[in-house]
């Protein structure tokens, strides 16, 4: 039995912020903060993951640098400046928050045992690369080579079992959304689903959009999800995965 300390899930998550170079996506904190915490306490309760997610967002040491993306306040003078929000420009901000989403909605789709694909492989997370959250390397080949130049470009995708896009999702931060459209609407024959991540502050952009004749034949497949939908959305999963698994 452990013996009872004053060491919280707080000092749990900040060593598992040291211990990854003073930045972690909220997987990582998931899978390492419980592993210290059980080091010096008995975990109690059945959803740690829940516990992680509030304290992230409570503990004033801790610093949110884009969605599913911390560090520690008294580090943020040593990051790189492209992750620095002290110092990095509109354009590198929308950079980070554009990959953490990529990261979180390939995240989402295994957590839903969908294959997930991302054309974005190499891209840097950090200290990570978003191949690294996608389960499949290679875009399936389900149609026809026209309409597969186009739309494996989209920033995430998720399969079903029979290799078919269920879902499809473009991160729009601040671009054109007419052109995440226009890919999307290389499926209209297709049952997939088709969502436009981006700020809440573009939602009033995205429906006068879709008001445009063109887009019509999409109208009843696409969704705009903001940011921060994505993000709880993710926690919220998470939460339930880790409590399925103790029963299953």
């Amino acid at each position: 039995m452990k013996t009872k300390t004053n060491f919280t899930w707080s000092d749990a998550i900040i060593e598992a912020l040291k211990r990854n170079n003073f930045v972690a996506s909220l997987k990582k904190l998931h899978e390492v903060a419980p592993v210290i915490y059980a080091q010096h306490n008995e975990v109690k309760g059945l959803t740690p993951l829940k516990t992680i997610n509030e304290r992230v967002q409570r503990d004033e040491r801790i610093v949110r640098l884009a969605p599913g993306l911390y560090t520690l306040q008294d580090k943020l003078k040593e990051l790189p400046k492209e992750f620095n929000p002290l110092t990095q420009s509109k354009e590198q901000k929308e950079n980070v928050n554009h990959v953490s989403m990529q990261a979180l909605l390939l995240q989402l789709g295994t957590i839903y045992n969908y294959q997930t694909f991302t054309p974005d492989k190499s891209k840097k997370y950090f200290n990570q690369k978003l191949g690294d959250f996608a389960t499949i390397s290679d875009f399936p080949k389900f149609t026809y080579d026209r309409i597969i130049e186009r739309v494996r470009m989209v920033d995430v995708s998720w399969f079903n079992q029979r290799e078919l896009p269920q879902s499809i999702f473009e991160i729009e931060n601040s671009t054109d959304m007419k052109n995440g459209l226009s890919k999307f609407m290389e499926l209209m024959d297709f049952k997939t689903k088709m969502f436009i991540i981006a700020p809440q502050t573009r939602e009033n952009e995205f429906k006068r959009i879709m008001l445009q004749p063109t887009f019509k034949p999409i109208e009843k497949q696409v969704v705009f999800w903001n940011y921060e939908k994505v993000e709880k959305l993710y926690q919220s999963e998470k939460e339930t995965n880790e409590l399925r698994s103790q029963i299953y």
